[in-house]
């Protein structure tokens, strides 16, 4: 069992109140990832009534689960950006609105692969509770280009826009290289220091267990910060992961396809809990 009682002269004792408050707990936290069809603009884009009726869906079957909470992302916009355009944009909007309009677990929103920006600002139209940032103090590099973060910027465009947002966020994410290699833990110190509310830690590549051996290090380093698992989570190795981690975001153990599995659902909760 984790010790998240935290310090209440510092970031732990807010940081955790804040994380209660979105998900209802602070530990065995469960985010069901709904990966959107392409959106307006997107080749595959099929209707809009056709992506709304996906989403909820795959909304019934994650509260049908148990799960304590669902992320949106336009996974399936290729060829990946950095930002979205305004059609995308726009779309992501309009489906977003009518999941949160339906949901009874807390809804947070991902456009591209780090649209910050409509990110934060669809969360604020829709009434979304919190949102997920792939780079937020690494500098990277991938097959669609080099990232930047300007993390002064993001953080002030948020208490602007959202600043109750809950801002979770990525260090050295998955199918990305550090420009300039460092240690784990040096990432995370950096954005626990400019307001990050959780950090996530993912392996190298969607669906492919995060190490470990990573978690338990960045636990260590910082024993009352909230830690999600941003990739690789099964039935099969949630308690090991969990033993260093406040929760999770799942994806590919628990579709069929593309689509939420009702069954796989509930079986990662069993496997939680149980």
């Amino acid at each position: 069992m984790l010790n998240l009682k935290g310090n209440p002269f510092g970031y732990p004792f807010f940081i955790m109140k804040r994380i209660k408050q979105v998900f209802g707990k602070t530990n065995n936290i469960l985010i069901g990832v709904i990966h959107l069809p392409p959106l307006l603009s997107i080749d595959g884009f099929s209707s809009m009534k056709k992506i709304t009726d996906k989403a909820l869906r795959d909304l019934k079957n994650l509260e049908g689960a148990g799960f304590d909470a669902v992320l949106l992302e336009n996974e399936n916009d290729k060829p990946h950006t950095e930002f979205a355009n305004s059609a995308q944009i726009a779309s992501f909007t309009v489906v977003a609105n009518e999941v949160c309009k339906v949901a009874k677990i807390p809804v947070g929103v991902q456009v591209m692969l780090n649209d910050w920006e409509s990110s934060f600002s669809i969360a604020k139209a829709v009434n979304a509770s919190f949102t997920r940032l792939d780079v937020f103090v690494d500098d990277v590099t991938c097959e669609w280009g080099a990232i930047y973060p300007q993390t002064k910027k993001i953080i002030n465009y948020k208490n602007t826009i959202h600043p109750n947002l809950l801002m979770l966020t990525d260090i050295q994410v998955k199918y990305k290289k550090m420009i300039k290699p460092r240690p784990l833990t040096r990432s995370a110190n950096l954005a626990i220091k400019h307001n990050s509310d959780g950090l996530i830690i993912t392996g190298k590549a969607t669906g492919v267990e995060t190490p470990i051996q990573d978690i338990e290090k960045v636990r260590k380093a910082f024993p009352d910060f909230p830690i999600f698992i941003g990739a690789g989570v099964t039935d099969k190795n949630i308690k090991g992961q969990f033993k260093f981690a406040n929760g999770a975001i799942v994806g590919t153990s628990i579709k069929t396809k593309d689509q939420i599995d009702l069954s796989k659902a509930k079986r990662l909760k069993k496997s939680l809990i149980q």
